[in-house]
């Protein structure tokens, strides 16, 4: 956890290679006029629940994301890796996931990109359906015991589907039992 450094954007030291990462992306991103948003571990830091993550997870729009894929496959010192690409240099990743629209509500500003507000970031996690998004949407609630109600009624109000919606129930259900077990 020597990386993790609270306080800092998305909670990373200033040396260490994934925040080196999001610099050169804000810099990529600058130049091609598109509107990156760091979700995943990263935003998961920022909102308070400090956990290890390798890579950085980029939200874009179908266009961005195209135009993002155009220049790294390009750029010197990029190569295509798994969901996204490998910085050589910083031997960091990049996973970029892609949306019809960016569908957030409001952005937190973070230098030097952007993180969803919290409920849109457990919106988006809701929608992964990954056991690891359910823990970090439990982990994130549990730093907002008193607030809880008002964070799902939020959240559920950014969930299109009657299916995503009661998903957010369930995990904010286990929760709040999570926390009423607790001495």
């Amino acid at each position: 956890m020597e990386s993790i450094m609270p306080g800092k954007p998305y909670a990373l030291r200033p040396g260490d290679p994934k925040r080196k990462l999001v610099h050169e992306l804000a810099r990529i991103a600058r130049e091609l006029k598109i509107r990156p948003v760091v979700i995943g571990g990263l935003a998961v830091n920022h909102h308070g629940y400090l956990r290890v993550t390798v890579d950085v997870d980029l939200l874009l729009s179908k266009e961005d994301a195209a135009r993002l894929f155009r220049r790294l496959k390009e750029e010197l010192g990029w190569k295509r890796y798994g969901e996204g690409f490998r910085n050589l240099d910083l031997n960091a990743d990049v996973h970029i996931h892609v949306v019809d629209c960016l569908p957030l509500a409001r952005s937190i500003r973070v230098r030097p990109i952007p993180v969803p507000a919290l409920e849109d970031l457990l919106a988006l996690k809701v929608t992964s359906d990954l056991a690891k998004d359910d823990a970090d949407i439990a982990e994130l609630l549990k730093l907002r015991p008193v607030q809880i109600e008002s964070i799902h009624a939020a959240t559920r109000k950014r969930l299109r589907t009657k299916q995503a919606r009661l998903h957010l129930d369930r995990v904010v259900a286990r929760t709040k039992d999570e926390l009423a077990r607790r001495p």
